[in-house]
């Protein structure tokens, strides 16, 4: 007879193979202001342009194959998009706008039902330096839907009396610049950015950015700058400071910041520039998130790996991965671990554990409560287990109740209602009673 915490790993696997498939119904209504979020994702950044006068600003999308509907067409899956940006002036007057469609196939249905594979793209504009709202339009040209993002942005001209910064770019690689030129390019640089503004993957453990500075009317021939990091709760975690000279009177700066030690959380990267007696002439922040990864867990926060791990596994599985001190005992323990739970052995993925990380960090960024983590409240858990609803009901105002959500699960030919209850009113939901939505209390 299949134990309860069996009985959740074949749900993970079982879900795991139909991912990518809800992103069409209410799902992520109660997560996220926008019910396709994470799918379409929107930056940008503003920088001199090279005529004299004008500011360019580069807009940055990112589209995930979850957002599209593919279909058959021979041996392979393709879709059709559009993407229209249109950017907007004094009196919401249409200033300039880039449109384009765009075809794309993959060979699986894996691959076209994805959550994690993207595309990254970003259009250009020279304008004026003033106050704008940009608009982006995604519409898939099969079931004719639209996802919307927009933004507003003070396009400054950066060539002033003293020394000052351009906007910062996260990103997601880089190299040098190849005799082919790319919409990439930047100088002696090719730089891809990063949309999402997260970070942490095992094979990629560093934080890379763009950004200029534009030597303006000072005649000083280099510029001090000066890079600082602090995390949400630990504070200042690291700070560098370095010159540079301008060339032409700019200086380009693609940096990279090794996040090997750092514990997972939110960070403000913060660029401050010095002029003469190291006094601060312009700064700029940026905030990314340094997200789940499996190499710094097991360094710096084991505890949490193996509280997590006991949402799904037995207890006597999980007993034997404690004791363990140093990295590479914990590192093949963990590996061990998932090997037994891996429903395609001999395949580079594990789907079963990717999907599991996966509802580990959409828990942590929407349903974190103060300073406990989402994994640890009573949704983040449920959700972990059952992941997406099917349904939410979401009752935030209610005449002499407290506010309260149902989610509704209509998988394993069986109903599920999970009820949270907002007790005191401050955002902390908690689940009451039938704790697992059958009437029976989960052992978590």
């Amino acid at each position: 007879m299949m134990t309860y915490k069996t009985h959740i790993v074949a749900i993970l696997i079982a879900l795991t193979m139909v991912a990518g498939v809800v992103h069409g119904q209410s799902a992520f209504n109660v997560f996220s202001k926008d019910a396709n979020d994470p799918y379409f994702l929107v930056d940008h950044a503003v920088f001199n342009s090279t005529t004299p006068g004008k500011v360019r600003l580069e807009v940055y999308y990112q589209i995930y194959n979850a957002a599209l509907e593919f279909y058959r067409q021979g041996g392979v899956y393709a879709a059709e998009y559009e993407i229209l940006v249109a950017v907007y002036g004094k009196n919401d007057l249409l200033v300039d706008s880039y449109r384009d469609t765009k075809r794309i196939k993959v060979r699986t249905e894996a691959q076209a039902k994805s959550r994690f594979d993207y595309r990254t793209n970003l259009v250009k504009f020279d304008l004026d330096p003033e106050k704008y709202e940009v608009k982006l339009t995604l519409t898939d040209a099969r079931s004719d839907k639209s996802i919307e993002r927009s933004f507003k942005t003070k396009a400054q001209y950066l060539q002033q009396k003293h020394a000052s910064l351009s906007d910062i770019q996260l990103v997601q690689s880089a190299s040098a610049t190849g005799d082919d030129a790319t919409k990439f390019d930047k100088g002696e640089f090719t730089v891809v950015p990063s949309v999402s503004h997260k970070y942490g993957s095992d094979d990629a453990l560093k934080l890379m950015f763009y950004f200029e500075v534009y030597q303006g009317q000072d005649s000083a021939s280099e510029v001090q700058i000066e890079t600082s990091l602090r995390h949400d709760t630990r504070g200042m975690l690291y700070r560098d400071s370095l010159s540079s000279e301008f060339v032409d009177g700019a200086a380009r700066q693609l940096r990279e910041i090794s996040l090997e030690d750092l514990r997972p959380g939110g960070f403000r990267l913060h660029i401050a520039l010095k002029g003469r007696r190291d006094k601060k002439v312009d700064e700029k922040d940026k905030y990314f998130e340094l997200v789940w990864s499996e190499k710094s867990l097991l360094k710096h926060d084991y505890e949490s790996i193996l509280s997590q791990l006991s949402i799904i596994a037995q207890d006597s599985d999980v007993d034997q991965l404690k004791g363990l001190e140093t990295f590479d005992e914990r590192q093949r323990a963990f590996a061990e671990f998932w090997l037994g739970r891996d429903p395609t052995p001999g395949t580079p993925d594990n789907e079963v554990k990717t999907e599991f990380y996966r509802r580990i960090n959409f828990a942590n960024q929407h349903f974190s409560y103060l300073r406990r983590a989402g994994w640890k409240t009573d949704r983040g858990r449920v959700y972990i287990v059952y992941g997406e609803p099917d349904q939410v009901d979401d009752y935030p105002f209610v005449l002499d109740r407290q506010p309260y959500q149902e989610w509704h699960y209509y998988r394993e030919a069986r109903y599920r209602k999970f009820v949270f209850v907002d007790e005191n009113g401050d955002g902390d939901f908690r689940l009451v009673y039938p704790y697992d939505g059958l009437g029976h209390r989960p052992e978590f």
